[in-house]
């Protein structure tokens, strides 16, 4: 009877996640209700300050400048300063830097509006995968961030569909309800969090190096995924580009496009414990191939079904990467070092801003879309290979941060 209790208990305990992690995870999806800024600033730009495409896309460059640096400050600031400050001051700092944009009243002044706004936007995220690890035990934490994945994908959907509605009102109203989303998340962080604790600097015979800018582990782990961050912009640069010059619609992209969130939507609560129980680095090698092989396809795209289908098969991968990824570089790091690892791993995205759209249109230009899609395809399958080479080195480490 003991027996069968402590059975019970132990697959509840399973199940159950803490309080805190709740309010990080109900936080994320608030913040992302509201993330209206990015997705249409190409259009404020456009439209509002009737912008060429080629200043246009200056201007997107500055923010993805600002975006570059972001990710590894607000690592530095959560190791420093604590996952729970940092969390609420980054939140803090994007909604003041965010109104600074529609009032800026001439181009520089827009443009340096837009790199603060891109230097804040994701000084939490390290925070907040730091907070994920304080709180949250060892063998439950690639199912959080597999969760938090899911609130994100959630509240970016609502936000696409209403961020059309607001901008037909004004764009003012985009830029006001973005800042109030991420103010909402600091307060609820602030008043529901607990406090932050200092930690020793002791690695706790983990074999992280003392500084993320000098694990070469890191850095090759960063490197696959900036090969995937670059894949995935090509899904919102290059792809709808494509379909165009083959003579489909914009309906029809966004049509194809809306595959990814359905997917992620539905598939991911299902797929992310199943997941968790498979060796975290060869879940992550596995869906860097699976997203180069969806991205590989779009070479025999010729219309709708089969795009979707493409998405469809890069999604499951973004679906592994986004569930093991960023628990695997949290276990690279030694304790106390979480937040700077991740935001050195994070810098990829802002990375992929700047190098994504160039390297996939110099691409597209040159040599076509086939030459395009079969380039992501080798891309994404060498990054796999890496990855795949790297597991043994990632287990061997990973293996130190669980417990037993």
């Amino acid at each position: 009877m003991t027996d069968l209790v402590e059975e019970s208990s132990s697959a509840t305990g399973r199940r159950r996640l803490p309080r805190a992690f709740w309010v990080l995870w109900a936080g994320s999806l608030v913040n992302r209700l509201g993330y209206l800024i990015q997705p249409f600033l190409a259009l404020y730009l456009s439209g509002q300050w009737r912008l060429s495409p080629g200043t246009v896309g200056l201007v997107l460059a500055s923010f993805g400048a600002g975006a570059v640096v972001s990710q590894p400050l607000g690592g530095w600031l959560a190791d420093r300063w604590g996952g729970r400050r940092t969390l609420v001051a980054g939140l803090l700092a994007t909604a003041v830097t965010a109104m600074l944009i529609p009032w800026a009243g001439t181009l520089p002044v827009l443009v340096g509006a837009v790199v603060l706004y891109g230097l804040t936007v994701d000084l939490y995220r390290p925070a907040l995968a730091a907070l994920v690890v304080a709180t949250v035990p060892g063998e439950h934490r690639a199912r959080a961030f597999g969760l938090i994945f899911w609130a994100v994908n959630l509240g970016s959907a609502v936000a696409g569909l209403a961020g059309g509605l607001m901008a037909a009102r004004g764009f003012v109203l985009l830029f006001a309800v973005d800042a109030a989303s991420c103010v909402i998340f600091a307060l609820v962080a602030a008043r529901l969090l607990p406090p932050d604790r200092r930690r020793g600097a002791d690695d706790g015979g983990r074999g992280g190096a003392a500084s993320p800018g000098a694990d070469a582990l890191l850095w090759a782990v960063t490197g696959t995924f900036l090969v995937f961050a670059v894949l995935l912009v090509q899904a919102y640069v290059t792809m709808p580009l494509t379909m165009l010059d083959q003579g489909l619609p914009p309906t029809a992209y966004g049509l194809v496009i809306a595959v990814n969130p359905i997917v992620i939507l539905v598939l991911q609560p299902l797929l992310a414990g199943r997941l968790a129980d498979w060796p975290r680095p060869t879940v992550y090698a596995g869906s860097l191939a699976v997203t180069g092989l969806g991205f590989g396809l779009l070479a025999a795209a010729r219309n709708v079904p089969v795009y979707a289908l493409a998405v469809l098969i890069w999604t499951l991968g973004e679906i592994g990467v986004a569930t093991v990824g960023p628990t695997v570089v949290t276990e690279l790091a030694p304790p106390g070092s979480e937040g700077r690892y991740s935001g050195l791993f994070g810098m990829a995205y802002g990375a992929s801003s700047l190098v994504g759209p160039l390297t996939g249109t110099t691409v597209l230009a040159a040599a076509g879309p086939t030459t395009l899609w079969v380039a992501c395809a080798v891309a994404g399958l060498a990054a796999a290979a890496a990855a795949f080479a790297l597991r043994g080195a990632m287990a061997r480490r990973t293996a130190l941060a669980r417990p037993g």
